[in-house]
């Protein structure tokens, strides 16, 4: 289904930040095999983070790909901006998904790395120019724009592929544990850069890790995934305070 057309991003357009509601969202693959993901009701409020904390294999990244329209869901609906968006593609819904791994243009400068969606989107040069070095300076990238991905650390890696999706502006961003390659150091810092990147922006994130350390440094609200069923919600204080058991 394609969705009515002022929900198409269109040239000059610059697209807010949207609630993200989730509306009985399952994953089944058939057969014996267990859900990919347990029915989830959830709503992330306009500029909220929410991070999505589980073991491996209780249906983080599936639900993300549902999100991301990547995947279909078994039963439920996913509803952007109060539109129910369950069958548009992934182009149409202008989400930002963020992974583990650097897809980086190994031929192309940071600058250009950065740019690439936003030209291919034909925005203006001086729009384009002003957004990426906005969105460098966030990421503490100004003095790497010139230089290829090949010549940067890990760490530095990530901050351009974080990057690449920030100067998107999306509607919503969805993090799958971007920074699990990273070493301790790098990791913590990143963390934190995105946390005040956040607070900057008022962007809508989900974000998944396994890590309850990340998760309670990052979020403003917590859920725990776990199977057959999904958890509990709350701030990160709430979850300590009154754990399910």
């Amino acid at each position: 289904m394609a969705p009515p057309p002022e929900h198409v991003a269109t040239t000059g357009v610059r697209r807010a930040t949207s609630e993200l509601r989730l509306i009985g969202i399952s994953k089944h693959h058939g057969g014996a095999r267990p859900p990919a993901l347990a029915p989830i009701d959830l709503t992330v409020a306009r500029g909220e983070l929410v991070v999505l904390v589980g073991r491996s294999g209780c249906g983080k990244s599936t639900l993300l790909r549902v999100v991301a329209g990547l995947e279909q869901p078994t039963s439920g609906q996913v509803h952007l901006g109060g539109v129910d968006v369950t069958e548009w593609s992934p182009a149409h819904r202008d989400v930002a998904l963020v992974g583990q791994g650097c897809l980086l243009h190994g031929h192309l400068s940071v600058f250009e790395n950065l740019a690439f969606a936003l030209r291919v989107r034909q925005r203006p040069d001086g729009e384009i120019a002003s957004r990426v070095h906005a969105t460098a300076r966030a990421l503490g990238l100004d003095g790497l724009l010139d230089r290829r991905p090949r010549h940067l650390s890990g760490g530095e890696r990530q901050r351009v592929a974080l990057g690449c999706a920030f100067v998107r502006e999306p509607r919503v961003f969805l993090f799958d544990e971007p920074l699990a390659n990273l070493d301790p150091a790098a990791r913590a810092e990143l963390r934190r850069e995105l946390r005040r990147v956040h607070d900057r922006t008022g962007a809508t994130t989900l974000y998944v890790t396994h890590d309850p350390v990340e998760a309670v440094t990052l979020a403003d609200r917590v859920v725990s995934l776990d199977l057959p069923r999904y958890q509990q919600v709350g701030s990160a204080g709430e979850l300590d305070a009154q754990p399910v058991q």
